[in-house]
């Protein structure tokens, strides 16, 4: 019943994970891209900043456009201005009629892309230019007619443009190969995921599933329990309703005998219900300080007519003013269930001991009786729910196998510890230890 949870339990988790490694490489080509394009376009500003536009008159001897240019180029200015920029940016200069005027580096661009450049002119904002499977990234200044242009330390007439043009073919293919390699490890993490969405699926059933088999283990061991009583008083009620015309004292067995197995049905539906609400963290606990030598003496008292009537030894030591921060209700259902199955457990003549102290700030509560013990298979479990070494004789001692389970959850939500020690024939002793305050 499990394949489907699993199956959709392995989607889900393959889904996140191929969802998570596609966000990570399409966002590490998104900062590689404009990383790398951002700082070339960066560059180019750089560069153009070189060129300061400042209105001033006109020189003698020069003519608009084409005269600074010209003038550039006799003084030398290009060869100035190639130590200014980086090698890989390309300058154009175009009059106000977009006509080219010069080249800053002609052989790195080729003819049939100057149409390109041209129609660009009036863009204001950096552009890519595709041509021939090559990329540009193009940026252009503007100058006014009347402008004065300083290159370096040469300022010139200038009217026309500034085109600074930067071929990214090389970027571009590196950014693709990224690319690639992103695809191809995004395919193969997705391939990965699946086996490991797969191996989280098993780790997040193996609790579902415990907590399954354990509900199943719970309701299957309940039936038997309340089958038993439940036949036990269906033979007695069908003994009863033969004789009806006998009286109270002649059927007086019958009756005792459903009145025990009422009475150990109404332990054991308390039992379940403890639990039940225990595992659906329904049962609130009212915790305030508790003098636990004064709650063990008021169980002492409860539990001796029952030790008397087995002729057991029950003896005691405690020591004065033990105070633990818990559930006095809880805390009283715990004495009673620790000491009445020593007395249940230990056969007549014998003898419990109940000791508590108080030492380095904790409370050891010890219960040791000389029973018969279990065996030392046996003791890891005996906290389990329905656990019982001997189940027959368990029964005949009106025992449902729930009560170290609800022992030992109340010991811990009181943020204590419960141990159990036993050979077979040589007694138990449970030892609780608790916080004292």
């Amino acid at each position: 019943m499990f394949r489907k949870t699993k199956t959709r339990l392995t989607l889900l988790n393959a889904s996140v994970m191929f969802l998570i490694l596609a966000t990570l490489g399409t966002s590490m080509y998104l900062y590689l891209r404009t990383a790398i394009i951002g700082g070339i376009d960066h560059a180019m500003q750089e560069r153009a900043a070189d060129y300061t536009v400042q209105q001033q008159p006109r020189l003698q001897g020069f003519t608009r456009g084409v005269v600074a240019t010209t003038q550039i180029a006799s003084i030398g200015a290009w060869s100035v201005s190639s130590r200014t920029f980086e090698r890989n940016i390309n300058m154009l200069s175009w009059d106000s009629d977009h006509n080219l005027l010069s080249m800053l580096i002609p052989e790195r661009l080729p003819p049939k892309i100057q149409e390109k450049l041209r129609r660009s002119l009036n863009s204001t904002k950096t552009l890519s230019i595709r041509h021939d499977g090559a990329v540009y990234r193009v940026f252009n200044v503007r100058i006014a007619e009347g402008s004065m242009a300083k290159l370096n330390y040469i300022t010139v007439p200038a009217n026309g443009y500034y085109q600074f043009v930067y071929d990214i073919s090389t970027e571009i293919g590196m950014l693709n190969a990224v690319m690639v390699l992103i695809i191809i490890g995004i395919v193969f993490g997705g391939a990965i995921s699946v086996f490991a969405g797969l191996y989280l699926a098993d780790r997040a059933l193996v609790p579902i599933r415990s907590s399954w088999e354990k509900q199943q283990q719970f309701v299957a061991d309940a039936s038997h329990e309340l089958r038993t009583p439940l036949a036990v008083l269906q033979t007695h009620t069908e003994l009863l309703l033969r004789h009806p015309d006998h009286t109270i004292e002649q059927d007086s067995r019958e009756i005792s005998t459903i009145l025990k197995e009422i009475r150990r049905m109404k332990k054991l539906v308390n039992g379940l219900l403890t639990l039940s609400q225990t595992d659906a963290d329904k049962l609130e606990l009212q915790m305030k300080p508790v003098t636990l030598d004064r709650l063990a003496e008021q169980m002492l008292r409860q539990i001796m007519p029952l030790a008397s009537l087995k002729d057991i030894a029950l003896s005691w030591r405690i020591d004065a003013n033990v105070i633990v921060n818990g559930d006095e209700e809880r805390l009283q259902q715990l004495l009673m269930i620790v000491l009445d199955n020593a007395i249940k457990y230990t056969p007549a003549t014998g003898s419990v001991h109940l000791s508590c102290k108080v030492s380095s700030g904790q409370v050891t509560l010890t219960v040791k009786d000389n029973g018969n013990g279990v065996d030392a298979a046996d003791l890891p479990y005996i906290f389990d729910r329905f656990y019982r070494g001997d189940k027959g004789r368990s029964r005949s001692e009106g025992g449902t196998g729930l009560g170290l389970s609800i022992a030992k959850w109340i010991v811990s939500r009181h943020s204590g510890k419960i141990e159990a020690t036993s050979f077979r024939h040589q007694g138990m002793t449970i030892t609780i230890t608790l916080p004292s305050i």
